[in-house]
C-alpha cells in the first residue's frame, strides 16, 4: 500500500490547485475571449496627425481575414493593412482630411489564433488637427520658423535662433522638424538642430565645425536625415561654402556619416522619395541626378544640367525635373517625367519659348505644380506663373496670371486642395517675399504671412 508523506500530499495539493487554476483561467478566457489591448490613435485622440497610421493591437495573434472583414473606417478611406505579431496596422493611401472626426469599428467575432472570439463590438474616434501651414519670417531680418493656424488666423512662432534659420524639412507625421541655423552673423557654421513640435524640446542633431549643413530630407520612415555639407573656404572678403557633399544622420542615435565611402565626392540638394528607400540627390561631376536605393545600392543617372533634383511622385516610382533644351536657336527649362520603374524619360511638358521650373507633385499623385514664365524676348516684366498639369502631361491651366509677380516655392497641402506659394513684385525695389495659398480649384487666392518665405504644410 502507497503511503503519502508530508511532502508528497503538498506536492499532490500544489498541483491539484494549479490544475484548477489552469482550468479556471482557460475557462474565463473562453468566457472573456480576445480583446483589444491598444489603439492608434489613441481613443478620443485630438490634433492627430493627417499622416497617422490606423492600428489595432490585440491581446493574443489574430486570424487575420476575420479582422479585416469586420473592421470598418468611417468617412471611407483606402489604403493597405499589414499585420506585425498581434498588431495590425493600416496605411492609407493619401492623407486624412484635416480637421475631421475617425471612427474605426471592429464588429463582434473576429477569431484569434487560439480559438477565441472578440465577443463585443469594438469602436473608437479620433480627430484629426486642422490645416496649418508653417514659414519662414522675417525674410528681411533674421528668419526663424512660424506656423499659422488656417482655420483661426492664429500665428505661433516655433524657434528663436538668433541668427536666422536657413532652411527646414518637416517629418513625414507632422510631429518633428529638423532646421539649418547659423552660428553668427555671417561667414559662419550652420548646424542643424531636431524641434519637437508635440513637446517643444529642441536639440542639437549635428555640429558642423568649419562647414555648413543645410537641405535637410527625411526618410519616408522617419528614422534618417540626408543633408548636404559643405566646407567654408576662405576668400578675400570672409569665409563661403565650397562644393556640396551628403551625409546621412541617423534620428536615434545622433551618429552621422557620408552617404559614400569616397566622402569627396561632390553632390547637393539630397530628396528621399516618399516610399521606400530611394534618394536622390545631383551630381555635378556626372551632370546628372543621381538615384540611388539605400536598400539594394542600385543606381540610376538622370542627364541634366540645371542642377535640381527633381520632384518625386507620392508612389516613389517617379521624378519630376528640369531640364534645359534647344529651341528656336535657343535654350529652355522643359519638365521631364523619369519613370523610374520602366527605366523610360519623356517629356512633361511641351518644348517652347519658355521655362518650366520648380514642380511639385500633389500628394494625391494626380496633379502637378510648376512655374512658367514667358521668353523675355515677348516684352515686359514677366515673372514665372503659377500653373497646374495632370500627372499624364495632359490639361495644363493656369492658377496665377500676374505676370509682375513672381510665384515658386510651391508647397501642396496634405489633402491635395491648397498651394502654397512664395511671392514677390518685380517692379518693387527691395520688395520682400510673402506667402500665399491658392485653391486647387482657382476660387480662393489668399496673403497668409508679409515678409515670409519657404512655405510647407504640417500634416
Amino acid at each position: 500500500m502507497w503511503r503519502f508523506d508530508r511532502l508528497d500530499r503538498a506536492a499532490l495539493g500544489s498541483i491539484l490547485v494549479l490544475s484548477s487554476l489552469t482550468a479556471l483561467v482557460i475557462l474565463r478566457g473562453d468566457q472573456i475571449g480576445v480583446r483589444v489591448r491598444q489603439t492608434t490613435p489613441a481613443p478620443a485622440a485630438v490634433n492627430v496627425s493627417t499622416r497617422s497610421p490606423i492600428a489595432l493591437a490585440f491581446t493574443e495573434p489574430m486570424s487575420a481575414p476575420t479582422v479585416l472583414e469586420r473592421v470598418r473606417i468611417e468617412p471611407p478611406i483606402s489604403g493597405a493593412w499589414r499585420w506585425s505579431g498581434s498588431a495590425v496596422f493600416f496605411q492609407p493611401s493619401a492623407a486624412l482630411q484635416p480637421d475631421t472626426t475617425y471612427s474605426v469599428t471592429l464588429s463582434a467575432g473576429a477569431i484569434s489564433l487560439r480559438g477565441r472570439p472578440l465577443l463585443e463590438a469594438y469602436t473608437w474616434h479620433f480627430r484629426t488637427r486642422r490645416p496649418r501651414l508653417a514659414f519662414l519670417a522675417p525674410a528681411s531680418g533674421r528668419p526663424n520658423l512660424f506656423v499659422l493656424d488656417l482655420v483661426e488666423g492664429t500665428r505661433q512662432q516655433l524657434t528663436d535662433e538668433p541668427f536666422g534659420i536657413y532652411d527646414y524639412a518637416i517629418s513625414p507625421d507632422g510631429s518633428r522638424v529638423v532646421y539649418s541655423a547659423d552660428r553668427a552673423a555671417q561667414d559662419a557654421e550652420r548646424d542643424l538642430y531636431l524641434l519637437s513640435l508635440d513637446e517643444g524640446r529642441r536639440e542639437l542633431l549635428v555640429a558642423c565645425d568649419g562647414q555648413v549643413c543645410q537641405s535637410p530630407s527625411w526618410s519616408a520612415d522617419g528614422t534618417r536625415i540626408a543633408y548636404e555639407r559643405r566646407t567654408l573656404v576662405q576668400g578675400a572678403i570672409g569665409r563661403s561654402p565650397g562644393p556640396g557633399r551628403i551625409w546621412l544622420a541617423d534620428i536615434a542615435t545622433k551618429q552621422t556619416a557620408p552617404l559614400f565611402a569616397d566622402s569627396q565626392q561632390i553632390a547637393s540638394l539630397p530628396r528621399f522619395a516618399p516610399v521606400g528607400e530611394k534618394l536622390a540627390f545631383y551630381d555635378p561631376n556626372a551632370t546628372a541626378i543621381v538615384v540611388v536605393d539605400l536598400s539594394t545600392e542600385q543606381r540610376v543617372e538622370l542627364p541634366s544640367v540645371l542642377g535640381d533634383s527633381g520632384a518625386w511622385s507620392p508612389d516613389g516610382t517617379q521624378l519630376v525635373y528640369p531640364d534645359l533644351r534647344a529651341y528656336e536657336a535657343d535654350s529652355y527649362d522643359q519638365l521631364l517625367r523619369a519613370d523610374l520603374s520602366a527605366g523610360i524619360i519623356t517629356a512633361l511638358t511641351p518644348l517652347e519659348a519658355k521655362r518650366h521650373t520648380g514642380p511639385a507633385w500633389s500628394p494625391l499623385g494626380d496633379l502637378i505644380a510648376f512655374g512658367r514664365q514667358e521668353s523675355p524676348l515677348s516684352g515686359g516684366v514677366l515673372g514665372p506663373q503659377l500653373w497646374l498639369i495632370a500627372s499624364d502631361g495632359t490639361n495644363r491651366r493656369p492658377l496665377s496670371n500676374e505676370p509682375t509677380i513672381s510665384h515658386g516655392a510651391f508647397a501642396w497641402s496634405p489633402d491635395g486642395a491648397w498651394i502654397a506659394v512664395q511671392r514677390y513684385n518685380l517692379l518693387e525695389v527691395n520688395a520682400l517675399p510673402e506667402v500665399w495659398v491658392f485653391k486647387v480649384d482657382g476660387s480662393v487666392q489668399r496673403r497668409i504671412a508679409a515678409d515670409a518665405m519657404l512655405p510647407a504644410w504640417l500634416p
